[in-house]
């Protein structure tokens, strides 16, 4: 039996899509004074979709009519654990209205940090910045300058995340690179990630790790803070399974199709792809011999989004 109190959670945008409500505890509830995502306790004999209609009804006056899961979220309090299940809200009828006296305000996404929210809403936040493309760099280059013009380039047209994984020495050099392409990456509202270990936050300037599936299993809980992003790379149930534990924000399953850079690699197949997708509660990116075109396929299948090596200077 599940002792974790089961939590609704709603994203909701406003009208441009540009911004999310948020609302602020009031004085009377448990960690007051904390902003969070709008949302509230399932109730038993309650399905979640239900219970997401009943709290917006209830605390903001809004009719939700169609919501997608984001992700689900184990979190551990002091005294609380909690199954957050979070929903991206599509459609919904009426504007909200502070209904159970709580402050509520429309925030954009790369605002969000400056509120005090509580710890587990800071795992769905890194969540939201998620893209449906997710870029990736080759593993070696001619030099680092070369790296810095292709990601300054990925960035200026409109490259949201993008991934080192780069087969070089861990040395000065590379920091001082992995900084300077850190502060282009914020110029753009873009996201740094190193492919490498946890212990990685503390020496590069990223805004998170991508762990190996082979790393993953070198922890049994989540390695770095929500204040960053984590993802992981995964093959099969027992990695994906294990993922989930270290409540990553994200997996890649690959490879989806053959590929020129890995041709011994057995491609996995839509079929396949798809079947694994359903032991996911999280974002999931298609990795492997993918061009942008095949974005709507995969996410017939179950992904999120889709991941770009080879074919990302094609696209940017």
């Amino acid at each position: 039996m599940n002792s974790r109190l089961h939590v609704v959670v709603g994203i909701l945008f406003n009208s441009n899509k540009d911004k999310i409500l948020i609302s602020k505890r009031t004085e009377k509830s448990e960690l007051s004074d904390f902003w969070e995502f709008p949302g509230g306790k399932v109730e038993s004999n309650e399905v979640p979709f239900s219970a997401l209609n009943r709290e917006f009804t209830e605390e903001l006056g809004v009719d939700i009519k169609k919501a997608v899961r984001l992700v689900e979220i184990n979190h551990d309090y002091v005294e609380t654990k909690v199954l957050l299940d979070v929903w991206i809200i599509n459609e919904y009828e009426g504007e909200p209205i502070a209904l159970e006296g709580q402050e509520i305000e429309w925030s954009r996404i790369d605002n969000l940090s400056n509120y005090r929210f509580l710890e587990a809403n800071k795992h769905i936040m890194q969540t939201l910045f998620l893209p449906e493309i997710y870029g990736i760099s080759n593993q070696s280059y001619s030099n680092l300058s070369k790296l810095y013009s292709d990601a300054k380039n990925y960035f200026s047209r409109g490259l949201k995340i993008f991934q080192l994984r780069l087969k070089l020495e861990k040395d000065n050099e590379l920091i001082k690179e992995v900084k300077k392409l850190s502060i282009e990456a914020k110029k753009h509202g873009a996201k740094l990630i190193l492919n490498g270990n946890a212990s990685d936050v503390e020496c590069f300037s990223v805004d998170g790790i991508h762990l190996k599936s082979r790393e993953i299993f070198n922890y049994t809980s989540r390695p770095i803070s929500s204040d960053y992003i984590l993802g992981a790379s995964c093959h099969d149930e027992s990695e994906i399974h294990h993922a989930i534990k270290l409540n990553v924000n994200y997996i890649f399953i690959s490879p989806v199709l053959n590929t020129n850079s890995h041709p011994k690699d057995r491609a996995l197949g839509w079929d396949k792809f798809k079947e694994l997708t359903v032991h996911a509660n999280i974002p999931v990116y298609a990795l492997g011999g993918l061009l942008h075109s095949d974005l709507k396929l995969a996410k017939e299948n179950g992904a999120y989004g889709i991941a770009m090596i080879t074919a990302l200077n094609d696209l940017y």
